[in-house]
């Protein structure tokens, strides 16, 4: 299991490509108003979770090798749920294929295949981060679900910690413009870009 976390952790950035390719050539004339609405949403949301989540443990999120700072980092979201920056991703990448609306059995491998690459890739993680912050990640996860946001925050003595929103935007401008172009790119292949700037069809 530790094995295949690493390996999915370094590749990571590249197994959606195939997933993507599908996308474009089959969400052609596909997309209906409920999916780009529903699709929408996600993605917005899967963004703003990523941004939250990077504005406080900076830019460690971009590594393809396992590191970390001084301290375990617990504030913000993290200290409603161990895993946000994949809850954004599931939003994210969710959201554009529920979006290219190309079929329930691809939505239903997409997920599938998310959680297979996942939680291997969050056992190796957190294994890491228990060799290197011991009892105080075990004290961590007793109190702070993996994958299920708590409500409330039941880290007690936090230490006050404001996100770095502007860091945290220019980390994810690679992030934002893949969304972007893939977002348009898809609205283009359904015709609904067509539809609602016939000029740039012209």
């Amino acid at each position: 299991m530790l094995k295949l976390g690493e390996f999915f952790f370094k590749l990571r950035d590249y197994t959606p490509i195939p997933f993507i390719i599908y996308m474009l050539i089959y969400g052609e004339n596909t997309m209906s108003i409920n999916t780009l609405i529903i699709g929408s949403c996600c993605i917005l949301l899967g963004e703003l979770i990523r941004i939250y989540g990077v504005a406080y443990i900076g830019g460690v999120s971009r590594t393809r090798t396992f590191s970390t700072g001084q301290n375990l980092i617990t504030g913000g979201p993290f200290s409603h749920v161990r895993n946000p920056l994949y809850i954004g991703n599931l939003f994210l990448s969710g959201g554009l294929a529920i979006f290219a609306n190309v079929g329930l059995y691809f939505n239903l491998i997409f997920f599938a295949f998310f959680f297979i690459q996942y939680i291997p890739v969050i056992h190796w993680e957190e294994n890491n981060l228990r060799e290197i912050f011991g009892k105080t990640f075990d004290d961590y996860t007793q109190k702070v679900p993996r994958w299920i946001p708590s409500l409330f925050s039941k880290i007690e003595d936090q230490e006050i910690v404001t996100g770095e929103y502007k860091t945290a935007l220019k980390s994810e401008r690679n992030t934002l413009t893949s969304a972007i172009v893939l977002y348009v790119l898809i609205l283009w292949r359904s015709g609904w870009l067509g539809y609602w700037f016939p000029e740039l069809i012209q």
